[in-house]
């Protein structure tokens, strides 16, 4: 798989030019669901004392693996250059310290010659009831923010709007099977939900537009009915159910009319 050529080749480059004291790997091959279409998310740790150098070294690591037609650099507590391929393979190359390392997700490790990843445990928080509750009512409120851009005939906001809606309710839908990971979202959904539950997301998304929208939101509204029927009754009671029932009666006759 070219993920993994190009793991090894990167990752042999910066070995050989030891200024890191281990790598490893998040994202979908930490957690071990990677595919042949997965990106990479490397992170190599190295010591602050060899951090600039190294910084300054990025580029040619990833050079080792090929051509690069688009590349650039972002700052989310750790440093991240991101390169995509002639291939069209994806890799973020993250510089850290063992002190910047998170817990969230789980690490496969490249290399780890001082076992500083020996005792690593995962201490990622899945959902909590308030964050379900938040979501639902959240889920339900872009029906009415939603409205207002259909009603001014601004179809493509409508459908960004929506789609925000269809998008906390597919979470709520993955916490029921996976709830450590329902954070993801429609990441690998089709994987993850029965095929009827998965259909009726394609069908919410399929009808983004203007002379679906009435379906989309009826789909919206099955979901959450879905997720009301399997919650635990104190956060089903939590959730605003009154918006809920009014939405219900309203979605396609006072809203979006």
């Amino acid at each position: 798989m070219k993920t993994y050529e190009a793991i090894d080749r990167i990752g042999k480059a910066i070995i050989e030019d030891g200024l890191c004291e281990a790598i490893v790997l998040k994202g979908s091959i930490g957690r071990g669901d990677d595919d042949a279409y997965s990106d990479i998310d490397m992170y190599v740790v190295v010591a602050k004392e060899k951090y600039s150098v190294f910084m300054d070294r990025r580029l040619s690591y990833l050079k080792t693996y090929g051509e690069i037609v688009y590349c650039t650099e972002n700052d989310f507590g750790v440093k991240q250059m991101l390169a995509i391929y002639e291939n069209a393979l994806h890799i973020d190359l993250y510089t850290t310290t063992m002190e910047q390392i998170d817990h969230n997700n789980p690490v496969k490790v490249y290399y780890d010659p001082k076992q500083l990843f020996a005792g690593y445990e995962v201490k990622h928080q899945p959902y909590t009831e308030e964050d379900l509750v938040k979501l639902f009512d959240d889920s339900l409120y872009y029906f009415v923010e939603a409205d207002s851009a259909y009603a001014r005939k601004n179809y493509p906001w409508t459908a960004h709007i929506l789609s925000a809606a269809i998008a906390g309710s597919v979470k709520l839908m993955r916490n029921r099977y996976d709830p450590d990971y329902a954070y993801l979202g429609l990441k690998k959904i089709n994987e993850i939900l029965p095929m009827e539950e998965y259909e009726l997301v394609e069908e919410a998304y399929a009808n983004l537009n203007k002379e679906g929208f009435q379906k989309a939101n009826q789909c919206i509204l099955d979901m959450l009915e879905l997720v009301l029927s399997d919650m635990k009754e104190e956060v089903r009671n939590a959730c605003n159910l009154k918006f809920f029932a009014w939405c219900k009666k309203n979605v396609n006759v006072t809203l979006f009319i």
